[in-house]
């Protein structure tokens, strides 16, 4: 295909504690220790992930992005967190509260005042869902956010459930886009017997992500914000056709008494709304996938810096497969990514 606009809808940032540290606000300012859990894995394997040669730096500065964005000409990147993705583990909802106020600031300074083409993404407390309205709402209208995130593990409750509620109804309000991103969980997500990373890594981001995302569905979560959008970024998509047909037998038999919120089928459910996912380019079922789920509902994510990326050949790969047509592959690195983000 000829060279087609890009938006990268999964970037992600590196935090420098000792620079975030800074943001926080007295008395949390002054704790010892990480800012939030971290894990014992050696994600890099011993510094031989990603593979040589790199094109990109292992904790890229917002010039580094820059740098980037212009060599594959792509057009504005979604900056996710790393570390401080894990805020959802946070047991202390005061502390909560001013991470994400501290984390929200930090990567407005540091990227979104840099250049209008990194666009980070907030964080939110959601352990308390009226903080964490207050949060998203002077993230999108005093730091121009344009979606906020929440991890798979961490919080007492699915995300599915009503107590998260005015959390959706705000996003559904400011027209912001909230997305679920997968991660690691352990004993959290069956995988806590494992003893390789490979082993955790490959369950827990997709059972993390089976979790919540058969939890908001089949609670009605677009039932009951129907504008609001909503992505499950990072597991892939080609599990969708699998799991939409058993979520669709188990509601077609039990659905009436146990999921009353959800009318409809869970794939037609997931056609009908704005929901989103993030692709591997080297899925070997997108095009059946694409079909199954309808096109407009899948984004390209580089994935930079993370041991497992594979930019740049998953935009190289995706532009060339000669499976998918050339206007499904415009909405897939570019048209989705800005109905997502509403940009």
């Amino acid at each position: 295909m000829a060279a087609s606009k890009v938006i990268d809808a999964d970037g992600h940032i590196i935090e420098r504690t000792d620079e975030l540290r800074k943001y926080l606000k007295s008395p949390f300012n002054k704790r010892g220790g990480p800012l939030t859990a971290s894990e014992p894995w050696d994600r890099d394997l011993q510094q031989t992930l990603p593979p040589e040669p790199r094109t990109f730096p292992s904790a890229p500065i917002a010039q580094d992005w820059l740098r980037l964005l212009d060599d594959h000409q792509i057009e504005q990147v979604f900056l996710y967190p790393t570390a401080l993705g894990n805020v959802s583990r946070i047991r202390e909802p005061a502390y909560a509260v001013a991470l994400c106020q501290a984390y929200n600031d930090y990567v407005h300074d540091r990227y979104a005042k840099i250049s209008n083409r990194l666009r980070p993404v907030a964080i939110l407390p959601f352990q308390e869902p009226e903080s964490a309205v207050v949060e998203l709402r002077r993230a999108v209208r005093d730091l121009g956010c344009r979606g906020a995130v929440v991890r798979t593990t961490g919080l007492h409750l699915p995300l599915g459930h009503k107590f998260y509620d005015p959390i959706y109804q705000e996003a559904e309000s400011l027209g912001c886009a909230l997305a679920v991103h997968g991660t690691n969980g352990d004993e959290e997500l069956a995988s806590g017997a494992f003893e390789t990373f490979t082993e955790v890594h490959t369950v827990s981001f997709p059972v993390g992500m089976f979790v919540q995302f058969s939890n908001m569905i089949y609670q009605g979560v677009p039932a009951r914000f129907p504008k609001l959008r909503l992505a499950f970024l990072e597991i892939g998509s080609t599990w969708l056709p699998y799991w939409l047909d058993r979520m669709d037998e188990h509601w077609e038999k039990r659905g009436a008494l146990e999921t009353p919120s959800l009318k409809q089928r869970p794939s037609d459910c997931v056609r009908e709304h704005p929901i989103f996912f993030s692709f591997e380019a080297d899925e070997t079922l997108l095009p059946e996938t694409f079909r199954y789920v309808g096109e407009n509902h899948f984004v390209y994510a580089t994935d930079i810096p993370h041991w497992d990326c594979e930019f740049p050949g998953n935009l190289r790969h995706t532009q060339k497969r000669s499976d998918v047509s050339d206007e499904t592959k415009n909405k897939l690195l570019y048209e989705n990514a800005k109905a997502l983000y509403a940009i």
